[in-house]
């Protein structure tokens, strides 16, 4: 007997944090979910010359300055570092309007309502300051893009962008999308959705 499989995905531009240029690589990994989801926020909104790859010369250079200006450091980006920075980043460049709205939290139901509702979602694993330590993780401390869902008996899944890996001979693969049972992964997992809203007209 066959599972039904319900779901949705976003389509979102791919942001890889080894790429050539990128500065603090093995720490880019919060500024490279931020980049991505500013640039498709910037494509919603018309304003992809203000908060998008459009208002940078390349993909790298945005996430550089996302990491020199808006709380990258060189262990990482918290959940706390992150929202301070994507709100300040969007405030900078966006001004008063529209008015953003952030929320962080662990729940599938929240996280699939976000991208049902066109939003994607940062999602954040991090078994070290969870006290996770000896778990078996998708990752131990990472920062990804949540693009969509999966929902199959009985298991939930999250499909995310990986912002890329590191090769042993020094190159790089470029981000990908992997889909992550929810429930082996909750217990590490901080979901932080962004919503823009316009005033009305």
């Amino acid at each position: 007997m066959t599972s039904t499989v319900t779901g949705k995905k976003l389509n979102l531009e791919p942001y890889t944090q080894w790429a050539q240029g990128v500065r603090f690589a093995s720490s880019a990994c919060g500024p490279a979910t931020m980049a991505a989801i500013t640039e498709y926020w910037g494509r919603k909104l018309g304003e992809p010359n203000l908060i998008g790859k459009e208002r940078f010369r390349s993909k790298t250079e945005h996430i550089n300055h996302l990491y020199a200006r808006y709380g990258g450091r060189r262990w990482g980006m918290s959940a706390r570092g992150f929202e301070k920075g994507i709100k300040a980043y969007l405030r900078t460049s966006l001004g008063n309007a529209p008015a953003i709205r952030l929320r962080s939290f662990n729940d599938f139901a929240l996280y699939k309502a976000e991208i049902d509702a066109g939003r994607p979602v940062a999602v954040k694993f991090d078994k070290w300051f969870s006290l996770r330590w000896f778990g078996n993780y998708a990752y131990n401390y990472h920062w990804t893009v949540g693009t969509g869902y999966e929902m199959t008996e009985p298991n939930l899944w999250l499909i995310v962008q990986d912002n890329g890996s590191k090769r042993a001979n020094g190159g790089f693969t470029a981000s990908r999308e992997r889909r992550i049972e929810y429930a082996a992964n909750r217990e590490v997992i901080t979901m932080v959705a962004v919503d823009l809203i316009r005033a009305e007209q």
